[in-house]
């Protein structure tokens, strides 16, 4: 099915939109594409291969926003690009006419169950995992010397900051996968990873890391 086979089977409300409008549509860090844009993106992020019978319509960063081309309305669904499939999207908006009377409002992603501050511990990195002690190192803005990583590593777990602020943390590692499964905090109940294990499929499972 081509791009605009897919858009002839899509929600009324958006083909409505879509033929008013000549350029593409910036709403806070949404890009909502134009008629002009939307063959490009479908292709270049191989939308058809990995996630059959859906249209992308727009992008914030590494999300896409999608709606299904079932010749009804339906959800506006968002997933991360890249993603395995169907089973990976999550409900952006109700319906597209909806999503565009909300000014194509970004829906809020939850926040992990956390306390606000915890102690950190590190964790589980292999022994000769000194380069990745030394990014927790700037990551958690410690000033361990470069000469007792190797002690550090055989000591684990160990406590590296006292009361950090675990959401500001949890927002970090957004950004440096590698240590996701390695930072912990304190509960009553033993270690528990900062990033929730079942974000990510080579985490630790079952949620707790007791020591």
């Amino acid at each position: 099915m081509t791009v605009r086979q897919s858009i002839s089977r899509t929600d009324a409300a958006y083909q409505r939109w879509l033929a008013s409008v000549t350029d593409d549509v910036v709403a806070g860090g949404v890009i909502v594409y134009c008629l002009e844009s939307l063959p490009e993106r479908n292709t270049t992020y191989e939308i058809g291969a990995w996630l059959t019978g859906y249209l992308m319509i727009g992008q914030e960063g590494d999300r896409g926003f999608f709606l299904r081309c079932d010749d009804g309305g339906g959800p506006v669904f968002r997933g991360d690009l890249g993603g395995l499939g169907e089973v990976d999207l999550d409900v952006a908006a109700p319906g597209f006419e909806v999503w565009l009377r909300s000014g194509f409002a970004l829906p809020a992603d939850p926040e992990p169950d956390l306390p606000p501050t915890a102690d950190v511990y590190v964790g589980g990195i292999p022994v000769d995992g000194v380069q990745l002690l030394v990014r927790a190192r700037k990551l958690l803005r410690v000033d361990w010397r470069f000469g007792d990583l190797r002690g550090l590593l055989a000591a684990q777990p160990f406590l590296a900051v006292r009361s950090a602020h675990l959401y500001a943390l949890r927002r970090d590692l957004e950004y440096a996968p590698e240590l996701r499964p390695y930072l912990l905090y304190a509960t009553d109940h033993g270690l528990e990873a900062v990033w929730p294990p079942d974000r990510d499929e080579g985490s630790r499972s079952g949620g707790a890391v007791r020591w």
